[in-house]
């Protein structure tokens, strides 16, 4: 039971992405721990991540899903990005 309690947990990260972004390069949300390990060990089998209660920043304001400026407020729900665009995964602290 602890096992499944870890592998359910999410975390807050950054995501670094290189391509397919139209201009957004770094995105902010909470996705699966076991997401972020499996990512880290080439193991990912899915071509996307989840990232749930994404934002991210154009120039000095924060656009979140639904609530941004311009092309932002088209978003609903959670962001899927590429595994083959991703750069770099930083968790973040709470």
């Amino acid at each position: 039971m602890a096992k499944k309690k870890e592998d359910d947990k999410k975390v807050w990260v950054e995501v670094e992405v290189n391509k397919f972004t139209d201009g957004i390069t770094v995105f902010r949300g909470r996705m699966l721990k076991k997401d972020i390990e499996a990512w880290s060990n080439g193991e990912l089998v899915d071509c996307s991540i989840k990232l749930e209660k994404t934002y991210w920043f154009v120039g000095e304001n924060i656009c979140t899903l639904g609530n941004g400026e311009g092309n932002a407020r088209q978003y609903t729900g959670d962001t899927y990005i590429r595994v083959d665009a991703i750069m770099l995964i930083f968790v973040l602290k709470e």
